[in-house]
């Protein structure tokens, strides 16, 4: 295959015929799993052709299915080997929608609308679900996302934690959204969102994104009857913001690499205050890091850690010299400073 471009379901379709035909060269093999490799939303398309291809065992062989297939092979025998593989996922296409009856037409003709569900996960859990509307949504530790139904737009509410969203596209029915108060509105992209005691941050990945706040305490300084003022934001790729209150967004460039490293099960520091790398530390375990002695706190500190695994990164703090282990109980172990 020369291409790589298009929805995942078609690609999806395009990678199983030529995986069937048995010509996929040692080269395709290396492509097939990069991409693959490469979004989750990938593995869930080609799994669902996969899943439907099965399920239409019982017709794909009908002969006026047989002769679409025919007419197809005929009609592009003189295209190029990518012309061909196209041929054969529209003749997979039809098959499966043959064989899935009026859900497989629903599965390709376009996204399915969200339900009324809610999805959480408990302290250092993860957890990643696929949407009907074939987006990914990944939970991080201690986190509640509920899904709500609506007509005109796929609507989301992210009451605590942190999640990432994998969102596919759909420009009907935006994806929204709505954490602490503000909205996050996309079509296609990915982005990370936030929300704990302290502020509200969402690091964009890819593509595009508004996220809108209303801010009541700004319309007192408006002549005239009381109304509320919105305050907004056009996100780009590589882009973070953090915003601790509605009058103070801030918008910087982000490493989303680090940003989002949980969702690989590590969290990556770079230079960043070991109070600050504990507190994150302390978000995916019960057993609890404590800083005995606050002269710790602004210690600089780099590096890689894996979640939930308070133990490992006690040791890798003794062996950067940067503290040692105090008191270690089943609930808490502390970091006291070199004397």
């Amino acid at each position: 295959m020369e291409e790589n471009t298009g929805h995942p379901r078609d690609i999806a379709a395009a990678w199983f015929s030529r995986e069937r035909s048995g010509e996929l060269t040692g080269a395709e093999t290396a492509a097939l799993k990069a991409w693959l490799d490469e979004n989750p939303a990938h593995q869930a398309a080609y799994a669902d052709i996969r899943l439907a291809w099965g399920s239409a065992a019982a017709v794909r062989d009908d002969p006026q299915v047989m002769a679409i297939r025919e007419q197809w092979t005929k009609r592009h025998q003189h295209r190029r080997r990518h012309g061909m593989v196209r041929a054969l996922a529209a003749c997979l296409i039809v098959a499966v929608l043959a064989g899935a009856g009026f859900g497989g037409w629903q599965w390709y003709a376009g996204p399915r609308p969200l339900a009324d569900r809610t999805f959480r996960t408990a302290l250092g859990e993860q957890s990643t679900v696929k949407l009907p509307d074939g987006s990914v949504l990944t939970l991080n530790t201690d986190t509640v996302v509920r899904t709500r139904a609506d007509k005109d737009k796929r609507l989301l509410y992210l009451e605590r934690g942190q999640a990432f969203f994998q969102v596919a596209k759909d420009a009907r029915h935006p994806f929204v959204v709505a954490a602490a108060g503000r909205t996050i509105t996309a079509l296609g992209t990915a982005f990370d969102v936030r929300v704990d005691q302290h502020a509200f941050k969402v690091t964009l990945v890819e593509g595009t994104v508004r996220v809108e706040a209303s801010a009541p305490a700004m319309a007192a300084s408006l002549p005239g009857p009381r109304s509320v003022k919105v305050q907004a934001t056009e996100m780009v790729a590589g882009s973070q913001l953090v915003a601790p209150d509605d009058e103070q967004w801030r918008l910087t460039r982000a490493n989303v690499v680090t940003e989002t490293s949980w969702t690989r099960g590590q969290l990556v520091f770079e230079d960043r205050s070991l109070a600050e790398v504990v507190a994150e530390v302390n978000r995916y375990s019960d057993r609890k890091v404590v800083l005995a002695d606050a002269s710790l706190a602004a210690t600089p500190i780099s590096g890689t850690f894996k979640l939930g695994d308070v133990d490992r990164f006690v040791h890798a703090v003794e062996a950067y010299g940067v503290a040692r282990r105090g008191q270690s109980t089943a609930l808490s172990v502390e970091l006291r400073a070199y004397r």
